[in-house]
């Protein structure tokens, strides 16, 4: 069913945090540690909202469908859908995988980085202080 390598997920997931940051700093002048922050949100995010998109059309439309978008969508998707294939229980439907990799991503996003408008802290700080407290 899938076709990507999890070390192609892993190259997408820094391509996608490097371009994020690199627009950050260049773009919209931001200081470096906001950028490191912002950037991991938002390539995070998008990876999310790609791999969620994947699930919805697939639930909707079928997987087997030849149509161009979804076929550049699976191309890009299925190496992020194999880098959370060992944590992905087995018994979930093909849309469904997309579906849980997108949770996955999106709270790993949560952990690393928190979320401004949910007013929830990065975890790992609040578990740092934990640890050395």
């Amino acid at each position: 069913m899938q076709q990507g390598s999890a070390f192609t997920g892993i190259l997408i997931l820094a391509g996608t945090y490097l371009l994020a940051v690199a627009t950050f700093l260049y773009v919209g002048n931001v200081p470096a540690n906001v950028a490191v922050l912002l950037g991991g949100t938002y390539a995070l995010t998008a990876i999310a909202a790609f791999l969620f998109s994947r699930g919805l059309l697939e639930f909707v439309f079928g997987s087997d469908r030849q149509i161009t978008f979804f076929v550049v969508l699976r191309k890009l998707t299925n190496p992020l859908i194999a880098l959370v294939a060992p944590v992905t229980p087995g018994f979930l439907m093909p849309f469904a995988v997309a579906l849980y990799a997108a949770f996955l991503f999106f709270f790993l996003k949560l952990f690393l980085f928190g979320d401004a408008f949910l007013e929830v802290p990065p975890l790992f700080i609040v578990l740092y202080l934990m640890l050395m407290a």
